[in-house]
């Protein structure tokens, strides 16, 4: 009887850690890279707290109206040189949402980058104290899906092509 017991403890454990394992792989499908961050979802994206090329800064309602691909990026970062064709794909494929991407780095060096790299987002550079004041960056590149009224959807890692398709479906959900 006892061995009986032990035996199907053992069959019971190993479908629990089966279940376990599959929930767990299942969840890394998801957009979401950044668990840490989640309490920034279903929130507003301060747009206003950074400023254009002219200094000013962005109106509150500068997001309302389209669906925003918000990606945060470095001059320096390789995993950011490798997701750019992926992300001038995504900005092709929903010509109708805002492309931004914001950088620390200064104008100077992002004109000098954008010259032999193919970035076709609407750039806001200088953005360090900005960043610093609304989120704790662990990683490069980070990016966001914000809906048409200027709310975090998704956090998001590295684009890539295994995670393009959920993006695009993302953006187009509205």
């Amino acid at each position: 009887m006892i061995k009986m017991n032990n035996h199907l403890l053992i069959k019971k454990g190993a479908v629990l850690f089966l279940l376990t394992t599959i929930l767990f792989l299942n969840a890394q499908k998801q957009l979401r890279t950044f668990p840490d961050m989640e309490d920034k979802l279903g929130t507003h994206f301060p747009i206003e707290n950074f400023k254009d090329k002219n200094g000013k800064n962005y109106n509150p309602k500068y997001l309302k109206g389209k669906t925003t691909f918000i990606n945060l990026w470095s001059t320096t970062c390789a995993p950011c040189l490798k997701e750019l064709p992926f992300l001038n794909k995504l900005q092709k494929s929903v010509p109708r949402s805002l492309f931004i991407g914001i950088t620390y780095d200064n104008p100077e060096k992002v004109n000098n980058f954008l010259t032999t790299h193919n970035f076709n987002f609407h750039q806001i550079t200088d953005a360090g104290q900005q960043l610093k004041s609304y989120l704790v960056i662990q990683r490069f590149p980070m990016s966001f899906v914000i809906d048409k009224s200027g709310i975090i959807k998704e956090i998001i890692g590295i684009v890539n092509e295994d995670n393009s398709d959920s993006i695009l479906k993302s953006l187009n959900e509205e």
